[in-house]
């Protein structure tokens, strides 16, 4: 499976409770409801604390708010996933992004695409 992973910032008029709220209980459900259309077969969030090492310093500049992790079955659901080629996944894509809008911080939220190897499974 292919791994998409996003480094989430929050826009800058969400307060973390806010932004957290929105992700978790918004935006998870329209992932869930579009997963299908771009053969998400796993999607995590991970969601930053208000733990001290959490915050910026000298060796790590940047803080984010959260990481989305989605595993996809196959590259053609990842290339659909950017390039919303069908109809189902234009009006997928649209539906993300316009929601997505709304609580990140889209400019400064890179990605990274890769393959997942697992070292240590409980």
């Amino acid at each position: 499976m292919i791994k998409l992973t996003y480094f989430i910032h929050r826009l800058p008029h969400l307060s973390e409770a806010e932004f957290h709220d929105y992700w978790r209980n918004i935006h998870a459900e329209l992932i869930k409801k579009h997963a299908p259309t771009f053969d998400i077969r796993r999607y995590i969030q991970l969601h930053a604390t208000d733990d001290p090492r959490n915050e910026p310093n000298a060796a790590f500049p940047r803080r984010y708010d959260g990481i989305a992790e989605l595993w996809f079955g196959f590259r053609q659901g990842l290339d659909e996933w950017f390039h919303n080629t069908t109809p189902e996944a234009i009006v997928a894509g649209k539906e993300i992004r316009d929601d997505e809008r709304k609580f990140a911080d889209r400019a400064n939220s890179p990605f990274l695409i890769g393959e997942e190897v697992s070292i240590i499974e409980d």
